[in-house]
């Protein structure tokens, strides 16, 4: 009798200590989450203030609020974040369309030095971007592609589709070999079987390349910086940060507001696609 009373102490301190340490995991979980969003909150309590609060007390309620900061960011920001969309749509496609084609490739097709040339542009991963900030600069000036949106298209798609490639080559070495053996036997051509079996069984990894470029593009700001001069080709994390150039005047309330302008895009595609990034993450990033 004793020993089943003592069993049974054990069993509910065991679980005292696993809700305990649940409660634990939860609560520091919920601060490290409400921490990842005190700059977005600060960034909205800042675009609501008026030049004086700025200068008054910064960290003083604004009151009353100034909503005029997000029209007059619209205003001036709108072809900006057209032009965001468009160059990073633009530019993920490519991304995308050659990391897929060139995966393949590597994946399922035999030819000479095949891993050499694998390995080599792997290594291209070794170099960091800033070193190659000038002789692109050169290259892009020399075929007359300055203040074009291929300055920005080019060097986007040569860069960024060595690590998708990558993924691609991980995710589609993973199927099944029987599929592409028997689309062969049926008469389908190398680029038939690539469109028809790869590509769609590859779409939550092309997912997680579409995310992750769209980010990394969006908030792409030496580059843009470089190579587009004009205010009008010019791309919103670039135009953002030269708000006041045309009157000399910092308007700290109206840039900040083009700043929250400028995240909410981002914000809402990886809501809507948050599930399909961590997917494709999990499953062809891990898989041999």
């Amino acid at each position: 009798m004793k020993k089943e009373l003592s069993a049974q102490a054990m069993r509910r301190r065991k679980r005292g200590g696993v809700i305990a340490s649940q409660t634990l995991i939860t609560l520091l979980t919920t601060i490290f989450v409400l921490l990842a969003f005190i700059p977005i909150f600060l960034m909205v309590f800042l675009s609501l203030k008026s030049q004086a609060q700025f200068y008054n007390n910064l960290w003083a309620i604004p009151n009353p609020p100034q909503w005029s900061n997000y029209n007059a960011a619209w205003t001036q920001l709108v072809q900006n974040m057209v032009n965001s969309v468009i160059t990073v749509a633009v530019g993920t496609f490519f991304i995308v369309a050659l990391s897929a084609m060139s995966g393949y490739v590597f994946a399922r097709l035999e030819f000479p030095l095949k891993n050499f040339l694998f390995m080599m542009m792997l290594a291209l991963m070794m170099v960091p971007g800033v070193l190659t900030l000038t002789p692109s600069f050169k290259l892009i000036q020399r075929l007359g592609l300055k203040n074009t949106w291929w300055a920005l298209w080019l060097p986007w798609a040569s860069g960024g589709q060595i690590m998708g490639m990558y993924l691609c080559r991980t995710f589609i070495s993973s199927q099944s070999p029987a599929l592409f053996e028997s689309a062969r036997i049926d008469g389908a051509r190398e680029f038939q079987a690539f469109y028809k079996i790869a590509l769609p069984l590859s779409k939550p990894i092309l997912a997680t390349l579409v995310v992750m470029n769209m980010i990394s593009l969006y908030g792409d700001f030496i580059w843009p910086l470089l190579v587009i001069d004009s205010n009008t080709k010019q791309v919103i994390s670039v135009a953002v940060q030269i708000y006041s150039s045309s009157t000399g005047i910092t308007d700290y309330g109206a840039m900040i507001a083009g700043f929250v302008m400028a995240t909410i895009p981002l914000l809402l595609m990886f809501m809507f696609s948050s599930r399909l990034y961590i997917e494709g993450i999990t499953s062809g990033a891990v898989k041999a």
